[in-house]
């Protein structure tokens, strides 16, 4: 493994955890500062301040979390794995389509953010939160054509 990999075996695994924890539960219901899932009232803390729309809860935000709560998970661990074992090459299919529908899914949520009645304010705290998604689907994609690279070379 070297530091990309690391770096994305480390994302994946908050993603994960984000996933288990703050996405099922604002699925199932409102978060709020006392509810009592693993960082929901740190999490609403921060869209307090950064990200008000996530706590406004419109059914198009509600599905959306719901879709990535229950639908993603496999594919981070996915991604998990390739990174962990170098496994790139293999599974390049699912995972470049899995970045392409992440990639999608991040344009239409982060376009929907802009032209809300609320769009972020603070574009740092904003984007520290929301960049690690950007940034490791394009460091996969670049471990996937790197590793697709190599072995046409071989």
């Amino acid at each position: 493994m070297d530091g990309v990999d690391i770096l994305l075996f480390l994302l994946q695994c908050y993603f994960m955890l984000m996933n288990v924890t703050v996405e099922r539960s604002y699925c199932a219901a409102p978060i709020t500062a006392e509810s009592t899932c693993f960082l929901c009232p740190e999490t609403v803390a921060f869209c307090e301040k950064y990200n008000r729309l996530f706590l406004a809860r419109d059914e198009w935000m509600r599905l959306a979390t719901c879709f990535s709560a229950y639908g993603f998970l496999p594919f981070y661990a996915l991604i998990a794995a390739a990174a962990a074992t170098g496994a790139w090459r293999a599974c390049r299919t699912p995972i470049l389509l899995f970045v392409g529908a992440k990639l999608y899914a991040l344009v239409f949520y982060h376009a929907m953010e802009f032209a809300s009645a609320a769009p972020p304010q603070h574009l740092v705290p904003y984007f520290a939160v929301e960049g690690p998604y950007l940034l490791s689907g394009f460091l996969v994609i670049r471990k996937v054509l790197a590793a697709s690279a190599k072995g046409k070379r071989d």
